[in-house]
């Protein structure tokens, strides 16, 4: 292992993944850049990790970038020195049907994930900044959007090729599109990349119609609490309330009855 110090984002990368881990680094310090212009982000840690060091240090299978943020114990990501062909392969096989219906992916599917470790920076972001919740799809969606506002501003050259992604994503055909089933049950490789579909999107069109309003209202009100997010969220914006009633599509839903269906107050009252 190579420990390499950095005010922002330090590095502790495996042998032989030290030019990944500089490039990644790289990456993210351009999100950064348009994050830290709204409030102080404290460091990050970014570990690169070879299979060996990945299983001597965490639970979570290997291949699949995460972060394991808490603002006691630190800010870490985790990304593999290499993504395991069987991971590429589940990868690629789940993306078929969208690629059948939405056309070829804006790029390969080791791009998609290097390209998703912003929104796990996002996270981290978001816990600094008291933005999470602990409600699952809340702080996925949060996520998305401070991921591609940063993109949107920052890095622009990319942020065409996320929202891409979040398009093809969405193509797929979810087992349970509900809100309240990906708060409580366990989702599957495609249910997850369709979730994160729609985020995205949503994300993006908010990021292309208001620029950062969300952001600077969910500033204002942080920290933010489960039980009272979903107001917070329509208050600020109007719109996301017809996107709520999209994922209960079976009829036309009022405010109140969004509020019963996605069963916000018992999700609020969930530790």
């Amino acid at each position: 292992m190579q420990a390499l110090p950095h005010p922002h984002i330090t590095l502790q990368a495996s042998e032989g993944s030290v030019l990944r881990a500089r490039a990644m680094q790289a990456y993210l310090l351009r999100v950064r850049s348009s994050l830290a212009r709204y409030l102080e982000v404290p460091p990050v840690h970014l570990m690169v990790l070879g299979e060996a060091d990945w299983k001597a240090r965490v639970k979570h299978p290997y291949g699949f970038p995460f972060q394991r943020t808490s603002l006691r114990e630190g800010l870490y990501l985790f990304l593999p020195a290499r993504y395991p062909e069987r991971f590429i392969w589940r990868l690629r096989e789940a993306l078929v049907p969208a690629i059948k219906k939405a056309g070829k992916p804006p790029g390969q599917p080791g791009d998609f994930l290097d390209l998703n470790l912003g929104h796990e920076y996002a996270h981290a972001v978001a816990v600094a900044w008291k933005l999470r919740t602990r409600s699952r799809w809340v702080d996925e969606f949060l996520a998305n959007y401070l991921y591609l506002l940063a993109l949107h501003q920052a890095l622009p050259e990319l942020y065409p090729k996320a929202k891409q992604w979040g398009v093809l994503l969405a193509h797929l055909t979810p087992s349970e599109p509900s809100l309240g089933s990906y708060e409580t049950k366990p989702k599957g490789l495609t249910d997850q990349l369709w979730f994160q579909g729609q985020f995205t999107t949503e994300a993006a069109r908010l990021v292309e119609a208001k620029g950062d309003a969300l952001l600077q209202g969910l500033l204002q009100a942080a920290p933010l609490k489960k039980s009272t997010v979903h107001k917070l969220l329509v208050g600020l914006e109007p719109h996301l309330r017809d996107w709520f009633a999209s994922f209960a599509p079976q009829k036309s839903l009022g405010s109140e009855e969004i509020t019963q269906a996605l069963r916000w107050q018992e999700l609020g009252e969930r530790s």
